[in-house]
């Protein structure tokens, strides 16, 4: 917020209206009792001077008001766009980067973070190699983090806080549901909606940090989840197929695949909660061997800023082509 004078002509209409009348149709969101405080206080003015809100205002009069104004938002200056970064670990896109926040494509078939019997090539440690962060074991306190994972065999959009304010600010909009994400899936049948949403719990699972320290959970808990999702194109031929969008409203483990694989339409290719039989001619009719899932839009604000960012991040080529095999052309927004 900041300190702003905004100034009022009383015109003929209003000529003869008390003060706190004419600043309340002026202002409407100042209360009666704001009023009479702000002309006391001298932040209520008429043509320079203090007046007594129940005294009347003229025709060709100004009054000045003072307000703690909504900042308008800034902007950070881009530093890169659409950028290939090669590292030692491997490489990855910058989708957009500026000085505080950096976007990333991440690839199919690259880990998020390092997991059991995994390390090394993550998309942790390409980020950490680009960005020049110093070893663990460095005086250096603050290591730039992912807001948010795919899986392994999910591409697409991931988010990271250069600096420790946007990398909390990023964990706190996560964790309030304020960035909106948006995936698109090709699901094995056709859909019957056009659109709908899928509320059903999901049944809490360890992920591979949880194995590490060794937690399992003796007792089955269960987390609510919803998706939502639209329904982009169908095929019949040479398998029955549904291009989806999905919106994530809630970010639960695997909840698109476990979600659709509920209602007997499981993500193409995915081999822990799909079909087998479709994953095996789906997969000879167009040599994909990862999900066709894909992370493709984040509307968000900017974790310093402020300023309303809309994210795209195109199918790679691979799925197209895919679609291509099911006489499915997608163009995206």
């Amino acid at each position: 917020m900041e300190v702003a004078t905004r100034f009022v002509a009383v015109n003929e209409g209003w000529s003869g209206l008390t003060l706190l009348e004419a600043v309340r149709r002026a202002f409407p969101q100042l209360t009666p009792r704001e009023v009479f405080k702000k002309t006391r206080s001298g932040e209520i003015l008429v043509d320079q001077k203090r007046r007594e809100p129940t005294g009347k205002v003229f025709g060709g009069e100004t009054i000045a008001v003072t307000l703690l104004w909504p900042k308008k938002p800034s902007s950070k200056p881009v530093e890169h766009e659409n950028l290939l970064a090669n590292t030692p670990s491997g490489p990855f896109r910058v989708i957009r980067e500026d000085e505080d926040l950096l976007v990333v494509s991440k690839p199919a078939g690259c880990a998020s973070h390092p997991a059991l019997g995994r390390g090394g090539d993550t998309l942790i440690e390409r980020v950490r190699h680009y960005l020049k962060v110093p070893p663990a074991d460095s005086p250096e306190d603050f290591r730039p983090a992912l807001a948010n994972r795919l899986d392994i065999a999910t591409s697409g959009i991931v988010l990271i806080g250069k600096t420790p304010h946007a990398q909390r600010k990023l964990g706190l909009h996560l964790q309030k549901k304020r960035i909106e994400k948006r995936y698109i899936a090709l699901l094995a049948g056709n859909l019957e909606t056009d659109e709908g949403e899928i509320t059903d719990e999901l049944e809490v699972k360890p992920d591979s940090r949880d194995l590490k320290r060794g937690k399992i959970l003796e007792t089955p808990k269960f987390q609510s989840a919803h998706t939502v999702y639209k329904v982009l194109a169908r095929s019949s031929m040479p398998l029955q197929t549904s291009l989806a969008e999905i919106d994530l409203k809630t970010g639960r483990n695997h909840q698109i695949r476990r979600h659709f694989s509920g209602i007997g339409h499981p993500v193409a290719m995915d081999k822990r909660y799909g079909d087998r039989d479709f994953n095996e001619a789906f997969g000879e009719l167009t040599g994909l061997w990862r999900f066709f899932l894909h992370a493709y839009k984040v509307e968000m604000d900017h974790p310093v800023t402020g300023e309303r960012l809309v994210i795209i991040d195109p199918l790679p080529e691979e799925l197209l082509k895919a679609l291509l095999v099911f006489g499915i052309r997608y163009g995206g927004d």
